[in-house]
This record gives C-alpha cells, structure tokens and sequence, in this order.
C-alpha cells in the first residue's frame, strides 16, 4: 500500500491522541474509584454522578484502547501504521534524508507483537496477547453489545465474590479454595489498561521519532477537583 508521508503522520497523530484520550479516562477512572473510597466526604454532595462518571471514563479508556488495537484492514491503528511503515518507508527515505535509519529488526519484532501470534514465534508476547483477548472480550460482551450470558455470568460471578469474601474473613480455615471469576466476567485490571497503553505509545513514539514527526507532551488535567466542594458535606 501506497501511503504519502504526510498522511501517514494524521494517522499516527490520531492514534497516539487517542491513547493520550484513554490514559487520561484511566487515570481520572481511578482516581475518582480510589477517592469514592478513601475520602467519601469529598465527593457526598454528588456521590452518583462521580460514580458513574468514573465508570463511564473506565468504558470509554477500553472503548479508546480497542480502536488502538483493532486489526481491520480499514482501522487507523497500530497494527496498519506497522505494514505503512514497512512498504513506505523507502519512497519516504529518498524524498526526506532527515529521515532516520529504519531498525527492520526492530519493525519485524513490533509487528509481531500487534498481529495474530503464534506460540513459537520468537518474539510472542503472551501476556500482551493475553490482555488484549480480555480487552477485546470486555468490549464485546459487556460494552458495545451487552450478552445474554454474561448478565447470568454477571449473577453467578456476585455469589462466587460474595463467597470469597467469607473465606478471607475466616482466618482460620487455611484450606478454604477461593472461587473463580467466569470467563465472560474477567475484566483488564488498571495495570493491564495501563500496560497496553504504554505497549502501544512506545510503538507510535518510536516511528514518530524515526520520521521526526512531532510527540505531544501529555498532559493529564485534573480541574475536575474544583467541582469538588468539601465544605458543603452531608452531616
């Protein structure tokens, strides 16, 4: 495929806003989950709202990440800007010597990490691989299209939470096994979102810095804390 290096440099710029877009829905996710729970009093005049503002952030963060990942021939992703890079990146060279020299080694080991793997690939990377079936799993049972089995799941999954909970509180019964999660209900923790978004950065930041393409400083903004009046508590 044929991409002009300018093009080339709107897809990448896209891709990597959008990852600034998901790290900045990830980090105020938590810090809203972290301080519901902490410093209840901050948030009391408006408890709902913080609460189903930090999900909804959380959903959008995994919501961001998929179209990062996703492997359509037609997606603006990290997996397309690796084969643009691979069949341009000649042409682009001899039109623009600012360019850097390409590390193909390390183009091959990049591209490996974003397509399908294969177990006896040199440079398979099962947990990456691993956390983006999760990530996708998540997307489609839950997000995007909401599963007839996974509301069953979703009840199944609350008595198994609820059990464990009373084994971790009897100390003395050692032997007691903990329940496990249905499949469908296994959901990427705060450091797999995080991972797959510093997975993705480094990639787009590494072909950016190979065709001097700028990189956004990121910035994460926290002014939602002046809505936030401790003042006014409930008594």
């Amino acid at each position: 495929m044929t991409v002009e290096k300018e093009e080339f440099s709107d897809m990448i710029h896209s891709i990597d806003a959008r990852l600034s877009n998901a790290q900045y829905y990830l980090s105020v996710a938590y810090d809203l989950f972290y301080g519901l729970g902490s410093t209840p009093e901050k948030y009391a005049k408006a408890r709902h709202f913080w609460t189903m503002t930090a999900q909804g952030f959380r959903n959008l963060c995994v919501l961001y990440l998929c179209q990062v990942y996703d492997s359509h021939d037609d997606a603006v992703s990290v997996p397309k800007i690796l084969n643009i890079v691979e069949s341009n990146y000649k042409s682009w060279k001899k039109t623009s010597q600012e360019i850097g020299e390409l590390d193909r080694k390390q183009l091959e080991k990049d591209k490996i990490k974003f397509k399908d793997k294969k177990a006896d690939d040199k440079d398979y990377d099962q947990n990456l691989d691993g956390l983006k079936k999760i990530l996708f799993n998540h997307r489609d049972k839950a997000i995007a299209h909401y599963d007839k089995a996974e509301l069953f799941k979703y009840k199944k999954y609350l008595v198994v939470r609820e059990k464990n909970r009373k084994i971790l509180k009897n100390e003395e019964d050692e032997n007691a096994v903990l329940g496990t999660k249905p499949e469908e209900m296994i959901r990427p923790e705060k450091d797999d979102l995080q991972k797959l978004i510093d997975e993705a950065r480094a990639i787009c930041h590494r072909y950016m810095s190979l065709l001097k393409i700028e990189i956004s400083p990121l910035e994460i903004t926290e002014d939602y804390n002046n809505l936030l009046d401790i003042s006014t508590t409930l008594e």
